[in-house]
């Protein structure tokens, strides 16, 4: 194919990469690069800009709590159900323990299972997906054409040969849209957009787990069924029968998407050096897919799908319980959950990370939120901040409570130039909309030191979270969930976790015969993972592919909670416990539970981009006009965007400041840290993976990393080169939109 590339990219200056769109906001990256030599390109410094300002902290306030309900699934357009989720329980803490009855929370989390179901596989399929498609390697010319060549010549069946995903035996190959794939080159042609045998029956799956969403939420993404104390869809022997067949479909789907992506991780990353890609990389001195987005160890995971009936759990003097929406049950009851939460921190590069606490309370009180780089005032001592907030000293069961805590914090904002190069248009050096949460390690409701965090909200910081559970003070080896026979086992010496799903024999997704009966799926961390198949000569936290994997891994994870609750609906059906919801508006009393008058909630779950945050500070009284004074939100990808932080802060605790390691980054948030590198752990920025003439290199890898956190991202973006030209890139590709359409064609053809 003929190069449309119509000018030279002049790669010693920042280059700037935006709108990142389909995030909220609307994410920029501005990136600087050192070219080392031939084929080999670095990124050296990076910066995060949200570029758009939307205003729901300001235009909640005051509304009345039951409308802050509603409004907060308008958060976004496409997980606002997970929004609403979390605000649910902030408001039924805020009632002093509202919670559901238990078919009531059980129909909840068969809509919530189904919701995150979806969202991941479309993400797996179609919105990050495509990145690791053969469009990539085989036709835009992104990486070497030498990989896919290496793929047509690699069976799945020797891939899986390193795999422990698959304790009872892997498969040999795997059928997509009745195209039967052996090798990596066939997954790889398989997840080609519109085309590809993967990504045409993902498209079932979706539908599918969107249906079952709407059995109960009637509307998505802003249900219209989902309130505090309970839902208005009761859970029918008719809705869970249609709901089982979705179920049970979708479950086939979800074991073969571990073992496709399985497939797609230990072959590019080839941590053996056995299947040649490494090999093709050792040649410029470049680690390759293994590096391409690496981070420290430093995850957070708030856990998802609440139980009405707690597991049984060892060792059995473990705190769980089920969920009764009270703050200070918070860490029993969210360890309880189906998928754990967890604070997982890595203070050397040489040892791996370790789990700090498994506790919600503790992890609320860890949170930090900074506007060093952003543009809003501060609201420490500002007179504009309400009295009942500022004064706000204590959570409800009296730890204190930092002034930089979301409870505290009073959304003001700031509008200033940014500027190019990022924050050259203002004295202050800000450019970016999204503040910077960090976290400070607690335990035990105390803090473990005098540093924060910043850390990655994403299912990788899940995964993470689950191979790393019995290292925390209420260590858990094993959680057995009686009601649907299933068992979650966790190793953190071998840094795994195993759990079972349940015979899935389909007509409409075919599964290999390895995958039909009840099955373990076993997840092993990066880290185990490349220390075992490189002999101990490469430890990784994560990488782009990584975080492919692990969301593979945790909505497997995630159907078992879809499972859970199915069968808990049935038994409660069978015992004739029939009620959904305790009550309407009018019945909802929020009640003083801090040093204020006011009544304080949080709600903490994993979203399908990551960990999701709703805190709420509203009035006293009962009824549907009480107002919400402050209410505030923090998404998975605003804890990812947010910019860098270089300063220390008088804090309730004492000063606090960034880890050392990560002060040598430059302060710099995730995202910055992913392309940049971060020196302190001895991690590269992102390197030039591609044999593309440096001239028309336009760093497609930034663009797939950041991609390879969330659903929302990239479904193109502008480049804006330093001479001030733009060019759109559809797909990522380094080709205008014409020629993009005819390549897509094109390969259409090839692969028909």
């Amino acid at each position: 194919m003929a190069s449309s590339y119509l000018f030279k990219y002049d790669w010693t200056k920042p280059v700037v990469i935006e709108p990142i769109v389909r995030i909220k906001p609307e994410l920029g990256i501005q990136v600087s690069v050192n070219i080392e030599g031939q084929n080999q390109v670095r990124a050296v410094e990076a910066y995060a800009g949200a570029g758009m300002f939307r205003g729901f902290e300001i235009f909640m306030r005051n509304k009345p709590a039951p409308d802050v309900i509603m409004l907060s699934s308008r958060e976004c357009g496409i997980c606002g159900e997970h929004h609403q989720f979390i605000e649910r329980i902030a408001q039924e803490m805020a009632m002093g323990g509202y919670a559901p009855p238990p078919l009531g929370l059980e129909t909840i989390m068969l809509a919530n299972d189904a919701a995150m179901m979806y969202d991941h596989t479309a993400h797996l399929t179609a919105l990050g997906g495509p990145d690791w498609s053969s469009l990539f390697f085989k036709i835009a010319g992104y990486y070497p054409p030498e990989i896919y060549q290496l793929a047509q010549q690699t069976p799945i069946s020797k891939v899986l040969e390193y795999s422990e995903a698959f304790p009872n035996g892997a498969p040999s190959e795997l059928k997509f849209s009745g195209v039967t794939m052996r090798t990596v080159a066939d997954i790889m042609d398989g997840l080609v957009p519109i085309i590809g045998a993967i990504w045409l029956e993902g498209a079932y799956a979706w539908r599918i787990f969107h249906e079952a969403e709407l059995l109960y939420y009637l509307r998505v993404p802003h249900p219209i069924t989902m309130v505090p104390g309970g839902i208005g869809v009761p859970a029918t022997v008719e809705n869970l029968q249609q709901y089982l067949q979705r179920l049970v479909d979708g479950t086939a789907y979800l074991k073969k998407q571990v073992a496709y992506w399985e497939v797609l991780n230990l072959f590019l990353t080839d941590y053996g050096n056995v299947f040649g890609v490494q090999a093709y990389y050792d040649k410029y001195n470049n680690l390759g897919f293994a590096e391409m987005g690496n981070r420290p160890g430093n995850y957070l995971s708030y856990g998802q799908s609440d139980v009405a009936e707690p597991p049984s759990v060892t060792p059995s003097s473990t705190s769980v319980m089920e969920y009764d929406a009270t703050y200070e049950n918070m860490g029993a009851w969210g360890r309880a959950r189906v998928v754990k939460p967890g604070l997982v921190i890595q203070t050397s590069p040489n040892s791996p990370p370790q789990l700090v606490t498994n506790s919600l309370i503790d992890i609320n009180l860890g949170m930090r939120q900074f506007i060093e780089s952003s543009f809003y005032e501060d609201w420490v001592n500002n007179p504009q901040v309400p009295s009942e907030v500022s004064g706000i000293s204590q959570d409800p069961i009296g730890n204190p409570v930092s002034d930089y805590h979301p409870w505290k914090k009073w959304t003001i904002p700031m509008p200033l130039a940014r500027g190019y190069p990022f924050g050259s248009g203002n004295s202050q050096n800000k450019y970016s909309w999204a503040v910077s949460p960090r976290i400070v390690p607690y335990s035990g409701h105390k803090p473990t030191m005098n540093y924060f965090f910043n850390v990655e909200a994403d299912p990788q910081g899940v995964m993470w979270a689950q191979v790393l559970q019995p290292q925390a003070p209420d260590p858990i080896y094993s959680a057995t969930y009686s009601v649907a026979g299933i068992e979650i086992k966790y190793n953190s010496n071998e840094q795994s976790v195993t759990w079972n799903l349940p015979q899935t024999v389909s007509s409409r997704i075919v599964l290999p015969p390895e995958l039909q009966g009840e099955i373990d799926i076993k997840y092993v961390s990066p880290w185990a993972l490349s220390s075992k198949l490189s002999n101990g000569t490469i430890n990784v936290t994560t990488n782009a592919v990584e975080r492919m994997r692990a969301r593979a891994h945790a909505v497997a994870l995630e159907g078992s909670g879809g499972w859970i609750a199915w069968f808990a609906a049935v038994k409660y059906l069978t015992q004739g416990q029939t009620a959904v919801s305790r009550g309407n508006q009018y019945d909802w009393t929020y009640k003083k539970n801090t040093n204020t008058d006011v009544a304080l909630g949080v709600g903490l779950k994993e979203a399908p981009r990551g960990a999701q945050w709703h805190s709420e500070v509203i009035a006293l009284g009962s009824g549907p006009t009480v107002p919400a004074i402050n209410p505030q939100q923090q998404q998975p990808t605003t804890v990812n965007a947010g910019p860098r932080v270089v300063n220390s802060y008088q804090d309730v605790i004492g000063e606090i400041k960034p880890f050392g390691l990560l002060a040598k980054n430059g302060g710099a948030g995730t995202f910055e840290e992913v392309v940049q590198g971060n020196p302190g752990y001895n991690i590269n920025g992102i390197p030039k993976l591609t044999v593309t003439p440096l001239e028309q290199w336009d760093g497609f890898e930034f663009a797939a990393t950041i991609r390879s956190f969330d659903p929302c991202f990239v479904c193109g973006v502008h480049v804006v080169l330093p001479n001030g030209k733009v060019r759109y890139i559809t797909l990522g590709a380094p080709i205008d939109l014409s020629e993009s359409i005819k390549a897509f064609y094109k390969f259409a053809m090839r692969v028909k």
